[in-house]
């Protein structure tokens, strides 16, 4: 397999890292052979606990994620965080955050690629444009507690409405390593190293009413917005067809004639362990004949009408519970992909939402955040 990327001046070489929990082991392995097929990469390494090394590996090299870089680890981070007295149920999310960039250190190539394993390439990715610039895949997540700490770490805002929170990001090592220096180089911060001064920053105990599981950290926002803030034009950008709940839809283990079906309208399908399969979708793109007459995205944008004119049908009664049951669990399924929307959550007029009284009182939070659910599913355009 060709492992380098030609583009305009030059050409590219990188390491893909899969970084994951071994208890999804199942999903992940699941993704390699398209990864191998539709990510030109140089080598493949699984980032796990020492117990996959008992799984037959697929030709992938195994990294152990408590012994990538001194000083990191599963315990050390669990301490760490009941010393702040944190959820330590936190641990492995951020361990996994603080190896995507802490990679940086042990990489001897100029970019590195972190792909979530999760995740099904359908189609062949280029991750360089003509003139040679990475790219930047944007979302439409946000956050306004990310952004905090990064304001924290490095005195910058966030620098543009959509999200850098993505399935994957293409690193530029040395920026990476810059980061983490500054980071660690903050006598403001209390810490050691990088990852107990993100931590610290992150004022896991700030009062939140959107985000009040203490994720208040994004390795792909903050590296994101400190490329674009310290080196504007380096990476440009882009939006690939992307579906995060791929299992909702297709079920937990579609084949591969059905991801052959959807690859004509979703670069990428994500299949996290958690998802809820809808049964009638899964039904339907399980027939030969259904899929022969009709494409993946209009099966969605079929089965979300006809369930928004099952709540509206005794207008203006609305059937309260089945709306909710709908909106959480379906539409709010849409929240992440451009497919389905253009608007961002960030707004440049009240960044944060900080000034808003509404921020402070739950029950006109709650109020105003019905209303507007209400409102998104009356004009939604699937």
């Amino acid at each position: 397999m060709d492992t380098k990327i030609m583009n305009g001046g030059g050409c590219y070489t990188f390491d893909l890292y899969l970084i994951f929990d071994k208890s999804s082991w199942n999903n992940v392995k699941k993704s390699i052979p398209y990864i191998k097929k539709n990510i030109k990469a140089k080598k493949i390494f699984l980032v796990s606990s020492e117990s996959l090394l008992e799984e037959d590996l697929l030709g992938c090299d195994f990294l152990d994620e408590n012994k990538i870089l001194p000083g990191l680890s599963y315990p050390l981070v669990k301490d760490f965080l009941k010393s702040l007295d944190a959820f330590e149920s936190n641990t492995g999310w951020y361990l996994q955050q603080f190896i995507k960039l802490g990679i940086s250190r042990i990489c001897n190539d100029d970019f590195y690629l972190v792909w979530d394993g999760d995740t099904v390439p359908l189609n062949p990715i280029d991750f360089f444009d003509r003139n040679g610039h990475p790219f930047f895949n944007l979302k439409r997540e946000y956050f306004s507690a990310y952004f905090k700490t990064l304001e924290t770490l490095f005195g910058i805002k966030k620098s543009r409405r959509e999200s850098f929170i993505s399935e994957h990001m293409l690193f530029k090592t040395d920026i990476v390593r810059e980061m983490l220096s500054k980071i660690e180089g903050n006598p403001e911060i209390s810490g050691e190293n990088f990852w107990q001064k993100i931590l610290a920053a992150a004022d896991l105990h700030h009062f939140d009413m959107i985000k009040t599981d203490q994720r208040f950290f994004s390795e792909f926002e903050t590296y994101g917005t400190y490329a674009e803030h310290f080196y504007p034009g380096l990476y440009s950008v882009r939006k690939l067809r992307t579906l995060r709940h791929g299992a909702d839809f297709l079920g937990h283990s579609p084949s591969e004639k059905i991801l052959d079906w959807a690859s004509a309208d979703f670069d990428t399908l994500s299949f996290e362990k958690w998802g809820h399969p809808i049964p009638e979708l899964v039904e339907l793109s399980e027939s030969d004949a259904y899929r022969a007459k009709t494409s993946f995205a209009n099966t969605l944008r079929q089965f979300f009408r006809n369930e928004r004119r099952k709540i509206f049908e005794r207008f203006p009664r609305i059937n309260h519970e089945q709306f909710v049951h709908f909106f959480e669990n379906t539409i709010s399924k849409t929240n992440f992909d451009f497919f389905f929307g253009k608007k961002c959550g960030f707004s440049k007029r009240n960044p944060y939402f900080e000034d808003s009284l509404l921020q402070h009182c739950r029950f006109l939070y709650v109020t105003k955040c019905r209303i507007q659910r209400y409102w998104r599913l009356l004009t939604f355009h699937f």
